[in-house]
């Protein structure tokens, strides 16, 4: 097949492409920098440079691509001055829709967004699955990241003429993102100003980004719409896996901080991450693409990413 991929780069990007090259895919991916070319050459990919935000452009390159498949693997999380989710937003918001206006002008007949689990409503027993509704009755400061999500998902969904696959990845670790050993959660935990706030409750749905590059993978081979949780098979609470981080980065342990001071120091997102959050099930993606992640416990992948051999890996990258 020729994929049109947006995304190429990042961090789920750099495994996805090889992968799909391998796989005998035709792969165009889309950057915005012409120094990143070469490094989409390397891996087996066309690249072509433009920009999500160029309709005109954007148009003529999906059109050029012969694309039969538009894969939207877009964050652009931590933007360095001001608002860190303005600009996530506004790529699932106004990219999705400018990525799915091109898709529909050439004729694409599938596209594939990169969604996540992990801001679906709290409430209730239980792991939340693809039919758990988004959190958008959140506090303000939430739901206006819920909302962008949303936009994504729906436009998604909701393209006519086209099959439509959201992928709510959980969150994501390996090289490149904020767990790399010296990333900045890692780095946290070692200055000890990672704590657990309020109780902890918060339960993450972890993903490898090798296991999520594989699912995805899996996903082009089907003939599937909907939605998809690409999860590992362990839920877990922050007060669990974030003492077991601290002991593998040799790292004291995490300090305790009341839900107040919490949301003063680090806003009302990340304590609704560390003590709100609800953990997803992979019940679904497993059954329909016979899928299975290497790492199906995030303890082996963390000890696998934290051992000297990978630290060593992360310095040369």
């Amino acid at each position: 097949m020729n994929i049109f991929i947006a995304g190429g780069t990042g961090a789920i990007g750099r495994f996805l492409v090889p992968l799909v090259v391998n796989a005998g895919h035709r792969v165009v991916v889309l950057t915005r920098s012409a120094d990143r070319t070469s490094q989409l050459e390397r891996m087996g990919a066309v690249p072509v440079v433009g920009d999500v935000y160029d309709e005109v452009r954007l148009t003529r390159l999906v059109a050029e691509s012969e694309a039969e498949v538009i894969i939207q693997q877009l964050t652009a999380f931590g933007n360095k001055g001001g608002d860190p989710y303005a600009e996530t937003m506004r790529v699932r918001t106004e990219g999705t829709r400018n990525l799915i206006s091109a898709a529909r002008a050439a004729r694409v007949p599938r596209f594939i967004a990169q969604s996540i689990s992990f801001i679906c409503s709290p409430f209730g027993s239980g792991l939340g699955d693809e039919e758990t509704p988004l959190h958008l009755d959140a506090c303000s400061t939430v739901r206006a990241f819920v909302e962008a999500v949303a936009s994504l998902e729906r436009q998604t969904l909701d393209a006519n003429g086209m099959s439509g696959i959201v992928l709510r990845y959980g969150w994501f670790y390996g090289p490149g993102t904020s767990w790399d050993p010296q990333g900045i959660i890692p780095r946290a935990i070692r200055e000890g100003t990672y704590p657990i706030v309020g109780n902890g409750a918060g339960t993450y749905s972890f993903i490898d980004l090798r296991d999520a590059a594989a699912a995805t993978v899996k996903v082009l081979a089907h003939d599937a719409t909907g939605i998809y949780n690409i999860v590992d098979d362990s839920p877990v609470r922050l007060s669990e896996w974030l003492p077991f981080a601290a002991k593998l980065l040799d790292a004291p342990a995490p300090g305790h901080m009341d839900e107040a001071l919490g949301r003063e120091r680090f806003g009302d997102i990340r304590v609704y991450y560390m003590n709100e959050q609800r953990g997803a099930s992979n019940a679904k993606a497993k059954r329909e693409f016979n899928w299975q992640p290497v790492f199906p416990s995030w303890r082996a992948g963390f000890e696998a990413l934290y051992s000297n051999r990978s630290r060593e890996s992360s310095d040369a990258v």
